[in-house]
C-alpha cells in the first residue's frame, strides 16, 4: 500500500504532544509493510529531529511552521475557526499533496490533526482518513473546569464557541474521522452528524514501557505527566491536598513522587511539604515510575484515553485512579486497576495496596497483559490498515458500478 501521511507536527520519538507521538509510532509500524510519503509542518524547535522519520519514509517534505506574533496568531486562529479555512500553508500544502498523490499513486491519505485536515484540497479523489484524537468541543468544556489562568479561560471559551463551525466544515470532507475514546466519538457524532467517526484507541510502546529492574522504594506513590498541563496540575494538587494527607495518617512515611516535564510553580511549591518530591524533566522517567510501590492518577478532567495510564500499566504498576483517568480504557475495575469515587476511597485503596504486595502484583500483572493484548502500536497500526483497505475496496466497488 502507498500511504500519503500529512501531519501538523513532525513525527518523532521520544517526543511530547499527541500528533508527534501518535504519528511517529504509526509511521514506524506502517513502514514494515507499506511505502510512506510524509508531508509535515515543521516547528523550528523540531528541526533537530528531522533525521528520525527518514528510515521509515520513502520521501519527506517539510513546510516551515515558524511561530507568529501573539496578536497575529490569535487573529489567524479566529479566521481558521470562523471561516473553517486555514489561510496559512493552505496553498503550499494543497499543491504538494496533489503533486505527490499523482506521482506516487497514493492509495490513501492519512492526516494527523484537525488543522492539517483543513489544508487538504477538497478535490483529492483518494480515500482520506483524519485522525483528530479527541473532540475539541468536549475538550474545551473539560478544560474550562480546570483552567489555571484568566487567559486560558478566555481561550477555551472562544474555542468552545467557534470550534463546532470548523469541525462541521472540515470533517465531512474525509471518509472517516478517528478518535481515541468513546466519549469523543459520541460528541463528534452529535456536533458533526455528517461525518463518519470511528474509534481507534491510543497505543503505547510496550517494548519501551516495560518493568525496569530498579529497587522498589517502600511506601512511595508516583504520578507522571506533563506537569504544566491544567488537568494534570489539578490531579496532582487534588492528590496532594485531599488524598495524600489521608494516606499519611495510616502510613506516616509515605512519599508522593511527581515525575514530569515543565512543572507549574504550584507543583514545585508542593516540595515544601513533608513527603512530597518532584523530579522535573528527567531524561528517562521509567526508573522513577518503576521504583514506586503504587501509581496514583487523580485526574478528573480532560478528553481522550490517557497515555500516562497505558504507560504505567505497561510498566507493571498497580494503579489507583478516579473515573476521569480511565476514560476510553478497556480495563476492568478491580482486575486491571482500582477505581475510587472520592478522596476517602482513593486513600483507602492506596493504603490497601501498600499493605498488600500480592494484590498489587495481581493488578500489575493484569495491567501489563492488557496493554500487550489491546494497546500495542502494532495493533493500532493494524486497525488503521484494516480501515484503509475497507475504504479502498469501497471506492473500487463504487467506481465499478
Amino acid at each position: 500500500m502507498k500511504i500519503g501521511f500529512l501531519s501538523q507536527a513532525l513525527p518523532y520519538l521520544p517526543s511530547r504532544g499527541g500528533f508527534r507521538l501518535y504519528g511517529a509510532n504509526l509511521l514506524r509500524q506502517f513502514s514494515k509493510r507499506h511505502q510512506i510519503d510524509l508531508v509535515t509542518l515543521l516547528d523550528p524547535e523540531d528541526e533537530p529531529h528531522l533525521d528520525w522519520p527518514k528510515p521509515y519514509c520513502a520521501r519527506i517534505e517539510t513546510i516551515s511552521d515558524a511561530a507568529m506574533p501573539g496578536i497575529v496568531r490569535v487573529a489567524h486562529a479566529g479566521v481558521v475557526r470562523i471561516l473553517g479555512t486555514p489561510l496559512r500553508h493552505r496553498v503550499t500544502v494543497g499543491k504538494l499533496l496533489r503533486q505527490l498523490a499523482a506521482t506516487s499513486s497514493w492509495d490513501v491519505l492519512h492526516v494527523e490533526g484537525a488543522y492539517a485536515g483543513g489544508l487538504v484540497p477538497t478535490d483529492m479523489s483518494i480515500p482520506k482518513v483524519l485522525s483528530v484524537h479527541d473532540s475539541w468541543t468536549l475538550r474545551c468544556a473539560e478544560m474550562l473546569k480546570c483552567s489555571q489562568t484568566h487567559r486560558e479561560r478566555l481561550y477555551y471559551r472562544f474555542l468552545r464557541a467557534t470550534e463546532p463551525r470548523f469541525e462541521r466544515k472540515i470533517y465531512p470532507r474525509f471518509d472517516v474521522v478517528t478518535v481515541v475514546a468513546e466519549p469523543d466519538r459520541e460528541e463528534l457524532s452529535k456536533v458533526v452528524p455528517q461525518a463518519t467517526v470511528q474509534l481507534i484507541s491510543y497505543g503505547t510502546d510496550t517494548e519501551y514501557f516495560r518493568p525496569v529492574e530498579v529497587p522498589k522504594v517502600p511506601n512511595t506513590l508516583v504520578f507522571h505527566s506533563h506537569l504544566g498541563y491544567p488537568p494534570n496540575i489539578e490531579a496532582a494538587m487534588e492528590f496532594a491536598n485531599e488524598i495524600f494527607p489521608l494516606v499519611q495518617r495510616e502510613v506516616p512515611d509515605a512519599v508522593f513522587h511527581l515525575v514530569g516535564a515543565n512543572p507549574a510553580p504550584k507543583i514545585m511549591e508542593l516540595t515544601n511539604r513533608p513527603g512530597i518530591r518532584v523530579s522535573a524533566n528527567v531524561p528517562d522517567l521509567r526508573p522513577a515510575v518503576c521504583s514506586a510501590a503504587v501509581y496514583v492518577c487523580a485526574i478528573r478532567y480532560g478528553t481522550g484515553l490517557k497515555s500516562k495510564m497505558l504507560e504505567a500499566m505497561a510498566m507493571h504498576m498497580p494503579i489507583v485512579g478516579y473515573p476521569g483517568s480511565i476514560v476510553g480504557l478497556e480495563g476492568v475495575p478491580d482486575v486491571h486497576y482500582l477505581l475510587a469515587q472520592n478522596p476517602q476511597e482513593f486513600a483507602a485503596h492506596v493504603v490497601h495496596l501498600l499493605r498488600s504486595p500480592q494484590r498489587s502484583n495481581e493488578l500489575a500483572d493484569a495491567a501489563r497483559k492488557l496493554t500487550e493484548e489491546k494497546y500495542s502500536w502494532a495493533s493500532r497500526a493494524q486497525a488503521y490498515e484494516h480501515l484503509y483497505q475497507q475504504l479502498i475496496e469501497s471506492r473500487q466497488r463504487r467506481s465499478g458500478e
